[in-house]
Order: structure tokens, then sequence, then C-alpha cells
């Protein structure tokens, strides 16, 4: 499928495509996700093609780099869709990516922006159809103080929207109770650095926490967790992130997983028929477009929750066309109230907010087994 170069120097569709421009990383701590993105969202066009199409148009992506500066990000997509090359975008990136994008599509095409995020995305035409603050991260720290007494937290983050934002609803979510948020720290995407990382653990360390909650973007989360066991924190504080996936877990390795709790809508642990059924057309796509072994070999990893909120939103996309392709208004329609049904379950979308079952897991090695369903 399409580059985005490619795309805008043709400037007219096939009226016979539904154009996506689809925004995934390539780069920065992010692109650790984006073969299991790309893998997730062609598995939902294959899938939506088979069932006749968008308005009986076939799927057709434009690939975008979502992992360089947000700026710079936006403006390809703006002169896309100024161009009239796309009819609409979608995609996993970070929310600082979502903020730049929304403002050049807005009341102009749907967009559909498919992760986990801080919530109150209000643009004309954008829906976000992954997990909130509330239901993710509050529900799961009340669950960790019931069940295990946790109750002291220190916040680790990148420094951009979303982790501040979270961390920012997380104290609000917590106001009236016992838990405590004892103190943050933020660092630039792609921090790096042992002297940088060891600075902020004797931070974790004076504060003296029950837990660290990890508000960090892929690679990022890798170092911070491999410094973390480094230092030995991991045998007396628990770590807690609403942000993790199956391949930080490998990233990471087995020996900095320690006393390690994830939330997420989706794992690829879950125990149901649609989950198995994603997670076997998974692996055959990501064989497709990624595979590099032998013929009849399958390479794929586990398809972790970024993959997972990738296909959703593509089939939620395609999902609120009428009679035509999605349009700005059939967006605005589905912001109100809409459900669809995602491989971990059914999600409901209410004024924006889209409500999910939400589950909690235990690191065992690079394993993560599901333990509770917290929402």
């Amino acid at each position: 499928m399409t580059d985005a170069g490619v795309a805008a120097e043709h400037r007219r569709q096939d009226p016979s495509e539904f154009r996506v421009a689809l925004a995934l990383p390539r780069q920065g701590p992010a692109g650790i996700f984006g073969l299991e993105c790309r893998a997730a969202a062609e598995l939902a066009a294959a899938e939506i093609d088979a069932a006749g199409g968008v308005a009986g148009r076939r799927v057709q992506f434009v690939h975008v780099d979502a992992g360089g500066d947000p700026a710079a990000v936006a403006t390809t997509i703006g002169d896309l869709v100024t161009a009239g090359a796309v009819d609409a975008v979608t995609g996993w990136h970070l929310s600082n990516a979502r903020q730049a994008i929304a403002k050049v599509v807005e009341g102009r095409i749907p967009y559909v922006y498919a992760a986990a995020y801080e919530g109150g995305e209000t643009s004309d035409g954008v829906l976000c159809s992954g997990e909130v603050p509330g239901d993710q991260i509050i529900a799961s720290l009340r669950w960790l103080r019931t069940e295990l007494r946790l109750r002291r937290w220190f916040i680790v983050g990148n420094d951009y929207v979303w982790p501040r934002g979270s961390a920012m609803a997380t104290r609000a979510g917590l106001e009236g109770s016992d838990i405590a948020i004892l103190g943050e720290r933020f660092v630039p995407l792609g921090f790096d650095g042992p002297v940088g990382w060891e600075d902020i653990l004797v931070d974790i360390e004076a504060a003296d926490p029950d837990g660290v909650i990890t508000l960090l973007v892929g690679s990022d989360a890798v170092r911070f967790n491999r410094a973390f066991a480094d230092a030995g924190l991991d045998a007396t504080v628990t770590r807690f992130s609403p942000f993790t996936d199956e391949t930080v877990m490998l990233a990471s390795g087995s020996a900095s997983t320690r006393n390690l709790f994830i939330s997420a809508g989706w794992f690829a642990g879950l125990a149901s028929a649609s989950a198995a059924e994603f997670s076997t057309g998974f692996a055959r796509s990501f064989d497709l477009f990624n595979g590099t072994g032998p013929a009849g070999v399958s390479v794929a990893p586990q398809p972790g929750t970024m993959a997972e909120t990738t296909y959703s939103g593509m089939h939620l996309l395609a999902g609120i066309a009428t009679t035509s392709v999605p349009t700005v208004e059939d967006a605005r329609r589905a912001f109100d109230g809409w459900g669809w049904d995602s491989p971990h379950g059914p999600v409901d979308l209410r004024r924006g907010a889209a409500r999910h079952p939400v589950h909690l897991a235990v690191a065992r090695g690079v394993e993560l087994r599901v333990i509770a369903r917290v929402r």
C-alpha cells in the first residue's frame, strides 16, 4: 500500500478506493510498536474488504511515519487532505502527534485516534477509541490497594501531553482516598544515559514508595525497566504501567520485569474466542508484511495492546460509514454515542469517551498473566 509522498504526487484518488492515512511510528521511542501496529491495521483492512469494503470501496492505506516531529507529521497529513489524497486518518501514535493532526484535519475528514490517551479530545470529527485514565489507571490502583496494600506511589513519565495529563487525572481521581502520589519525574522522549536514570532512581529511593507508576513510551520504558532492576529496586518496589505491552516485555528481558503489573483492555492471554481469532489473524498478517523467516515458519510476536487498538480503530472507522465513505458528520454522530465489538470485548463511546473492559496482568518473565478485570 502507498507511501505518503507517492499519494501526494498523484493527488487524485481512485473512486473504487477508501484511502486512509495510516499514521504509525517508525522511529523514536514509540517506533518499537510500528511493525505490530501495521500488521494489525492490514488485518483489519483485509477483513473489511472481504466483507464488502467501505461503502463498496476497498481500503487503501497511505502510510505516514508518525514517529517524528508532531508538526511535521501534521503537515504531511494536512497536505494529503488538501490534495484530496485521503478520505480519513487513523493509527496508533502519541498524543502530541494527535493534537497536531487534529488541528489540521478538524472538520475536514474523520480521524480515529487508536491509542489509550489522557482524555478530553473534542475536536470536530475526531474519535478517540482508546482507554482513559479513570478506567485504566485509577481502577488498577484501587485494586492494588485492596489486594496488595500498595498505597504510596511515585510517577515516572515522559515529558509530553499523555504522561502529564494522565498524572494530573490520576491525582484528581485519587482525591478523597488513602492512595498517595509522593512525587513525579518527567524525562524527554528518547531519554537515555545511565547517569540520568540513576538520578531518578535516587529520587525514588528517597521517597520510599510502595510502587512506581511508569508513564513511559516504548524503548524509554525498556531502558527504565533495566535500570530499575539493575539497581535492585524491583525486589522491594512494585511497578505499574498502563502503557506497556508484550513487545516492551520482550525487549526489557525477564531479568527486568519482577513485580511489574500492567493494565490494558487487551492482552494476548485473554481466554475468549474473539481474542484467539484476532491473535491467529494477527500472526498471519505479521508474517505476510513483516516476516523474514522461511515460508511456513511464523516469526510473529504475540500481539500487544497497541496492535489490538490499531485493529479496533480501523474497524471503528469503517463501521461508522453509512451510504458513503465515513464523513465528519458520521464521526459527530459516533462521538455522541456508538458501540462496537473488539477482540477484548464490547466498547461503548459516549460523548467522546470510550469505555472499555480493562484487565490487570502481572509479569512472569517476559509473559503477562491476566489476574483480574478491574473494569
